[in-house]
């Protein structure tokens, strides 16, 4: 971790960070679609016993837990309006550990789609498309935090 006499708290990344809460507030909606998509595709059989379709709500079931996570983080570094790395550190580690299990959850409903009575269901197009946003919105708050992280650093002094 970076000792804090190297990191600048400065007040004008508050924009970021709000564009950062309202990139995970979009998230908690795509998150709350692909919930009711995967509520509508339990009621096929077909989808619903498919192991690889199981192992993917599993996997999304976690990703979400550590987005709820970073919201968490996110939410305390708003209202505090103080710019400790630390924090950013923290929720910068819970997203990519919420974008590896999202990772793994899209790996195991690809696996699921291969099964013809699965990819036919109407619901999995719906589903996919939800995905791809989430995918989307993880990558797009993962970089934020590291352009915040990076610009947080002071330029090393050269001899």
């Amino acid at each position: 971790m970076v000792e804090l006499q190297h990191i600048h708290l400065t007040s004008y990344r508050t924009s970021e960070l709000h564009n950062i809460l309202a990139l995970m507030q979009l998230q908690n909606t795509y998150i709350n679609r692909v919930y009711r998509i995967i509520y509508n595709l339990c009621t096929d059989f077909n989808v619903a016993s498919n192991i690889e379709f199981q192992e993917f709500t599993m996997h999304f079931n976690l990703f979400v837990r550590y987005q709820a996570g970073g919201e968490g983080y996110s939410q305390a570094l708003d209202a505090m309006q103080v710019y400790c790395h630390a924090l950013l550190e923290k929720l910068l580690d819970t997203q990519v550990m919420a974008a590896e299990q999202l990772e793994l959850a899209v790996g195991h409903l690809e696996l699921a789609a291969r099964e013809v009575k699965v990819r036919t269901n109407p619901q999995m197009l719906l589903l996919n498309q939800a995905i791809c946003l989430l995918e989307e919105t993880e990558l797009k708050i993962i970089e934020a935090l590291e352009g915040i992280l990076q610009n947080a650093k002071s330029p090393e002094l050269q001899n």
